[in-house]
């Protein structure tokens, strides 16, 4: 190598040397990125009273049940921090039936929960895809079973609406959070997506503000929801959807307060329904029903939570008016695994066909019933 050649590769590798305190600088400043993999399965054992009539009598039925206390689950997270206070996000969460393995919300893949978005510290949070409704999200947190299935929604299902086509902003002021949302179709796989020239075909717009406060905090929150039928005739019923040009409208106000080892909790919700009845057994144009409810838990131990709550509805103009009475024992193994006995009484006053799964489901109106679900819950 002649002295030339020596020159040029001396002058590179100190070019190389000087550019490696730069290069690791760079590399410390790469926005960083997350992906978690996380889930909940939940099996149990339940019996019913009252559950059918066979041959003329009423039938009790005892039956593995999935999704109890949490509904089964696996999904995937990530965010990505883009630097200067903004950050982008995802998640996708599946449903399914751990007792068959079958997929849930309609057979969809990720009918749980679907969407991504954008997050900024000064000017809030946008997400779009298939998003939680607020009476899911924000309303049904103020009962001490959460989201399980001998709970809040029993009385409504609107307390685990998911949204299709969904957009959400919300924003966060301290210790005050608000948000809107707005759907263009709330049930697309059900229903079928909407046709052209049709701007009402299962809208759903919603308003809340919640206040977490350490101690106390509390929620409210605005529902809107168009039916998903487009014949003017459609029964207003769940099982069609309700008229496009038929609305529901729903006002919802929860409280919790933490007192020692004792969490208190009361709510209410307001409903006026021309699209999707709750019950067929109310035959008017118009539904209109007041639920309240109240409940509490009992940390007895570290390992060890009782839980209780009533509840009642009042259907205006009729003879309905449901009540509800749920005991919960639940004890934690490990962090990840506990053990659940949920008990559940409901009066059907006036006639009511409320049942432990819902209205109209697995009970025979006008029958009280009791029932009871003993399972094992895993979260990963």
């Amino acid at each position: 190598m002649n002295a030339l050649h020596r020159l040029g590769a001396a002058g590179c590798l100190a070019a190389a040397c000087f550019a490696l305190p730069s290069l690791s600088s760079a590399q410390s400043q790469i926005p960083s990125t997350s992906v978690k993999l996380y889930g909940i399965v939940d099996t149990g054992i339940e019996y019913l009273s009252n559950a059918a009539v066979v041959n003329g009598k009423t039938a009790t039925v005892t039956r593995m049940t999935p999704g109890n206390m949490s509904g089964s689950r696996w999904g995937i997270t990530g965010n990505e921090d883009l630097g200067g206070g903004s950050s982008s996000f995802f998640l996708l969460e599946s449903g399914f039936a751990s007792d068959t393995g079958a997929m849930l919300q309609g057979n969809r893949l990720f009918g749980r929960l679907s969407y991504v978005g954008l997050a900024n510290s000064d000017y809030g949070t946008v997400s779009v895809g298939r998003i939680g409704g607020l009476f899911l999200d924000w309303v049904s947190k103020f009962n001490p079973l959460n989201n399980a299935v001998y709970a809040i929604k029993m009385m409504d299902p609107a307390f685990s609406d998911r949204l299709d086509k969904t957009l959400r902003y919300q924003q966060k002021f301290g210790p005050v959070t608000t948000v809107l949302q707005y759907s263009m179709g709330y049930d697309s796989v059900a229903y079928g997506a909407q046709g052209a020239g049709d701007n009402l075909k299962g809208r759903v717009m919603e308003a809340g503000v919640l206040y977490d406060g350490g101690d106390f905090s509390a929620t409210l929150v605005y529902d809107q929801k168009n039916g998903q039928s487009t014949n003017p005739a459609a029964a207003m019923t769940t099982a069609v959807g309700g008229f496009e040009g038929n609305t529901d409208r729903r006002l919802g106000l929860g409280m919790s307060y933490k007192m020692g080892e004792v969490d208190l909790f009361g709510g209410y919700r307001y409903l006026n329904s021309r699209a999707i009845h709750l019950t067929a057994l109310t035959k008017g144009p118009v539904q209109a029903s007041s639920l309240f409810w109240l409940g509490s838990t009992y940390h007895m131990t570290p390992n060890l939570l009782w839980s209780g709550t009533a509840m009642y509805q009042n259907f205006y103009g009729s003879k309905l008016a449901p009540m509800s009475f749920q005991v919960d024992v639940d004890y934690f193994l490990s962090k990840r695994t506990d053990l659940y006995i949920n008990t559940g009484y409901v009066i059907n006053r006036g006639g009511a066909d409320l049942g432990l799964n819902g209205f109209a489901s697995s009970v025979v109106a006008g029958r009280n019933q009791f029932g009871t679900q003993i399972g094992i819950r895993h979260t990963f």
